[in-house]
């Protein structure tokens, strides 16, 4: 897939982007949900230049003066009938040359924004180098490892039932998979229901498989595997 507009890092960083491009003569919007790109929109209008002289050319500036100052009521008529003002986007890029439309889309658009990063959505923590990312409820799960889960990630999860997925991302540090163990404790059932360790076991990203008959937010883990004994009292201890 081309980017349009954005790059990889803003790809990974927002689970929805929508680009606008715009000048005198064509308008764009593309959006990427998730990863995949949909153009939105892709009109042009004629403004071409004329081999007519004399009177004509003349009257063919006139035309081409008027379509540049009406340029604004087109992409603001265009943007609002094709719907694309519609939807709400985490990130929002326009590529307008003159700085006096842009600031008036950039206004229409602002509050189509969200401004919210992909993990924000889940529980996290930003740590010094990586990230620690983790589901809520078995919806939350499921779309946090079938939709941010990469092969190199590890994934964490009690070995009893009942457990978020946590995720820690561009980090291998024992004291990093320590602090995403603990939160996984945390947020188990296991520690809500009996107080007492808990083992969490944890795993590479590619480890992790779903198959069609798993229910929502249920996933297999093959090959190898460690696990990490969450005591008791650092359980206790523990604050956000």
């Amino acid at each position: 897939m081309k980017l349009e507009g954005i790059i990889l890092e803003e790809l990974k960083d927002y689970d929805s982007i929508l680009y606008i491009k715009a000048d005198t003569k064509r308008l764009k919007a593309i959006e990427y949900i998730y990863g995949n790109k949909r153009v939105l929109l892709n009109k042009e209008r004629e403004v071409r230049k004329t081999k007519a002289g004399g009177f004509a050319q003349s009257k063919y500036q006139e035309h081409v003066k008027w379509l540049k100052k009406q340029t604004l009521n087109w992409i603001e008529e265009n943007l609002l009938k094709n719907g694309v003002l519609k939807g709400r986007y985490d990130k929002i890029k326009i590529e307008i040359q003159d700085e006096k439309i842009k600031e008036h889309v950039f206004n229409l658009l602002k509050k189509r924004e969200t401004g919210r990063k992909w993990f924000e959505k889940f529980r996290y923590e930003k740590l010094e180098k990586g990230l620690i990312v983790g589901g809520k409820d078995k919806e939350s799960n499921e779309e946090l490892l079938k939709k941010h889960l990469e092969k190199d990630d590890l994934v964490f999860h009690t070995e009893m039932k009942g457990s978020p997925f946590f995720i820690l991302k561009e980090s291998k540090d024992e004291k990093n998979i320590f602090r995403a163990a603990l939160l996984t404790a945390y947020y188990s059932q296991d520690w809500k229901k009996n107080n007492r360790d808990v083992d969490v076991m944890y795993c590479f990203g590619k480890n992790i498989y779903k198959r069609k008959d798993m229910g929502v937010g249920t996933f297999g883990v093959t090959g190898g595997r460690k696990s990490i004994a969450i005591r008791r009292e650092s359980l206790l201890g523990f604050r956000l």
